[in-house]
Parts: C-alpha cells; structure tokens; sequence
C-alpha cells in the first residue's frame, strides 16, 4: 500500500562526512581568525609593554613628571584591555580546541 524507500547506509555516510566536514573547514577557520588576532594583540601588547618601560625610565630623572604620569597611566590601562582580550580569546580558543575534538570523534566513527 504505502512504499517507503530507506536510504542506504552508504549514503547516509556520505552525507554525514561531508556535514562533518563543512563544520571542520568552519572550526579551523575560526580557529585561525583567533590565532591570528592573538598573534597580533600579543604584538601590541609586547611593544606597548616596551613603550611603558621606557616611559618609567623616563620619568626616573624628571622633577615634574605630570605629562610622563598621564602617558604611563594611559599605557597601563591600553595593556589592561589587552591582557583582557587575550584571555578571552584563549578561552574561545579552548573552547573551539574543545568542539574539534569531539567533532573529529564523531568523524573518525564514519
């Protein structure tokens, strides 16, 4: 009366490998966007750390040190903001870690 037609297995795993690969390509690339924004914050952060040094350096010699105190502070709170961004981007980057493993586990069962 009613013909229902099942798909085959193959092609079920078929489906599934490319689904799960389509979501690998997205993960690594979201992976990759973090590293890079990682790698550049770390950069800012190092030269902005050196410019801050500088400036304390600067400051050791000077009797009135008023305009050094509103750079030194203004670094400080740039190196603040990004040690903020960096954590939070080390924690996307675990949690992303995370996903690929247990995407890739669901992978390895195809």
């Amino acid at each position: 009366m009613f013909g229902f037609n099942i798909r085959s297995p193959e092609r079920d795993r078929e489906t599934d490998r490319a689904r799960l690969k389509r979501i690998l390509t997205t993960l690594l690339a979201v992976k990759d966007e973090l590293q890079m924004e990682k790698y550049g914050l770390n950069q800012r952060f190092t030269e902005t750390s050196a410019d801050a040094a500088l400036t304390l350096d600067a400051m050791a010699g000077v009797i009135h040190p008023g305009s050094y105190e509103d750079r030194l502070e203004n670094l400080t709170s740039v190196i603040k903001a990004y040690e903020k961004r960096i954590t939070f981007l080390d924690s996307q980057l675990d949690f992303v870690e995370a996903v690929l493993v247990r995407v890739s586990s669901y992978h390895s069962d195809l």
